[in-house]
């Protein structure tokens, strides 16, 4: 059943320890630092180190050097494996080191999220901090930031980043009142607030395969009298397969508090332990348990609170286990007490349960980031830092390719509109009209001219009710829009040069050629293929691929050559609409022959199969005899 300890130690991807400040390898907690100046894989921007005397006041040697920032300084670790990652830091405001340490009012934040918010060591009650969280990284770098607030400095002694081990952070936990799963937690980042080893000595990092440190419970319990320690040889724990030293070491496990003897007639009491947290967050909860005091299977049946709540009802440890001496842990989320700092933990005997007994070997408690993305205060990465040029880039080309689009979806509009007009200016015979460009594939949208429009020569485009079809915009309001074009000057630029470059070859009289030949039916298959490619580039997602506008003139150009040269050699039948091959043809919903999609115009009961063609350019319905 399992194995007394896990199989080979973990070694770290990525294994960062840095001693800030230092000009000499530091050792701590059987673990060496290296001084940041000299890291290989560390980028350092800024920072002025201090280093004092050694002396018996100092907690350990790994706070007797710090680096100082009088502005916003980063250090940038190289990541060599994406995922959780323990990020572990050292405060102590040394004496004597040419600046008030104990007034600096401190900031410290990775790329996505706040871990500490103008902290200061006036308002802590104590001599130097230890800092541990957990954040996943994403990508192939950390920036660790630190940011000094009102003209005071920040400092650093001593960064640990540190990967941790797949699996011992989850993705998800059960969430309390009501009971129910929670996933997503791995987008956020989570502090270690408490992490207790409940009836057994302190736990330092040398005695953990992950360098954490467990507390001995004692003066969390709110009445000590409630709680008998009991342990057994470490040796004796057994782990089953899918649970190591990694999720606890086995003096966690070999450890425990269960009922005191209260020298009552009634034993049904709670053993409760009590912790000050912050009420704006919530928190991952893991209780561990093994039954190190049970004679026999099936005895041991307790209930679990948090908060009151019921956290797990009659829990009896050798469902799970299968043994004794075995461990087993539970994951939660909860937030704390309504209208209190306080979060309770507590367990207590079930009625069901032959032994009046509940025990509990290790507990962790992490804050879990808020919306915000912080851990400390309700401000976000961004009011603290400085947007990144890497971020704004992103966010200006996400804003230039959709109002791009939406401008050259608008523009597409337009000449539909314009080709409508100038359709009833040269045609002598009514016709099916073209229909404005569809972008659902599904619109009803149809062109609609009054008795008056067609006296005056020109097309109005409406919508009907049952269109998915935005209203069309004029070239003027996609100026507006854009603000003529303000947002970046390189990707609103490109889509208005489209746009002048449609009215000046309107100008020229060029856009009349090939529109006249497209509706006359004599542009040869070459020429509107590479009108048609030339177009669906200007249309790409990213401005790379998208053609420059000398690129797009020579290949107008060229086009128009290919028909001129063209056309006196073959000549297309004129029923037949030429496709360009790679676009494909979106059907048109069928249409209801009795009704006429032209006010007073011919009846809509031409044949319907010629009603299909490019998505990329507009629905032409039935072009023959043009």
């Amino acid at each position: 059943m399992g194995h007394n300890i896990s199989s080979a130690a973990f070694t770290p991807p990525d294994n960062y320890l840095i001693a800030c400040g230092s000009s000499q390898n530091v050792s701590f907690q059987g673990k060496t630092y290296v001084p940041d100046s000299v890291h290989s894989s560390l980028d350092l921007k800024r920072g002025t180190p201090v280093v004092a005397k050694p002396n018996s006041s100092f907690p350990s040697p790994i706070y007797q050097s710090a680096r100082i920032f009088s502005s916003i300084s980063s250090y940038k670790f190289d990541i060599k494996q994406e995922g959780r990652h323990w990020i572990r830091l050292y405060f102590y405001p040394i004496p004597n080191s040419g600046q008030n340490l104990m007034s600096s009012l401190i900031t410290v934040a990775t790329d996505d999220f706040v871990l500490l918010s103008n902290f200061t060591f006036k308002n802590y009650n104590g001599s130097y901090m230890f800092k541990e969280y957990a954040v996943n990284v994403t990508s192939d770098t950390l920036t660790l930031s630190f940011i000094p607030s009102n003209n005071s400095v920040a400092f650093v002694n001593a960064i640990e980043v540190v990967s941790v081990p797949d699996g011992v952070l989850p993705d998800q936990a059960v969430a309390i009142n009501p009971s129910s799963p929670v996933s997503g937690l791995s987008a956020h980042a989570f502090e270690t607030v408490f992490r207790l080893n409940t009836g057994g000595p302190l736990i330092t990092a040398e005695n953990d395969t992950l360098g954490r440190i467990w507390e001995n419970d004692a003066k969390y319990l709110h009445v000590n009298s409630s709680a008998l320690n009991v342990s057994v040889n470490p040796v004796s724990i057994r782990y089953p397969p899918a649970l190591t030293t990694e999720i606890a070491p086995n003096w966690v496990y070999a450890s425990a508090d269960v009922m005191e003897d209260a020298k009552v007639a009634n034993m049904n009491f709670n053993i409760t332990w009590v912790f000050s947290v912050n009420q704006n967050f919530s928190y991952f909860v893991r209780a561990h348990f093994c039954d190190i005091v049970s004679k026999g299977l099936n005895n041991l049946v307790f209930n679990l609170y948090i908060n009151d709540d019921i956290a797990i009802e009659s829990l009896d440890l050798s469902t799970f286990t299968g043994g004794l001496n075995v461990p087993y842990y539970k994951d939660f989320v909860s937030n704390a007490s309504v209208d209190s700092g306080t979060f309770t933990v507590s367990i207590g005997p079930d009625a069901t349960s032959d032994m009046e007994n509940a025990i509990m070997n290790g507990l962790e408690i992490f804050k879990i980031s808020s919306e915000a993305k912080s851990l400390d205060g309700l401000s976000s990465v961004e009011s603290f830092l400085p947007q990144s040029p890497s971020k704004k880039n992103k966010i200006e080309i996400i804003i230039g390719s959709t109002v791009g689009a939406l401008a050259a979806f608008g523009l597409i509009g337009l000449c539909c509109c314009w080709l409508a007009a100038r359709r009833s200016k040269t045609t002598t015979h009514q016709a099916l009209p073209w229909l404005p460009l569809s972008l659902y594939g599904n619109s009803q949208t149809m062109t609609k001219m009054t008795t008056t429009s067609q006296k005056s020569g020109t097309a109005s485009c409406i919508s009907l009710a049952s269109s998915n079809l935005g209203r069309l915009f004029t070239f003027q309001e996609i100026l507006d829009a854009t603000n003529k074009p303000a947002l970046n000057p390189v990707l609103p630029r490109e889509q208005v040069n489209i746009a002048e470059w449609a009215m000046a070859w309107q100008k020229k009289g060029m856009l009349d050629q090939i529109m006249d030949s497209n509706l006359e039916g004599k542009v040869n298959p070459a020429a509107l293929k590479k009108f048609g490619e030339t177009a669906e580039k200007c249309l790409a997602e990213h401005g790379v691929d998208r053609p420059s506008m000398g690129d797009v003139l020579w290949n107008l150009e060229y086009a128009l050559q290919l028909e001129e040269t063209s056309s006196a050699l073959m000549e297309p039948e004129d029923n037949s609409t030429n496709h360009i091959p790679g676009i494909p043809l979106t059907p048109l919903e069928p249409f209801d022959n009795s009704t006429s999609i032209f006010d007073g115009g011919n009846s809509g009961t031409e044949d319907a199969d010629d009603g299909a063609t490019s998505a990329v350019f507009s629905q032409l319905v039935n072009p023959r005899g043009r």
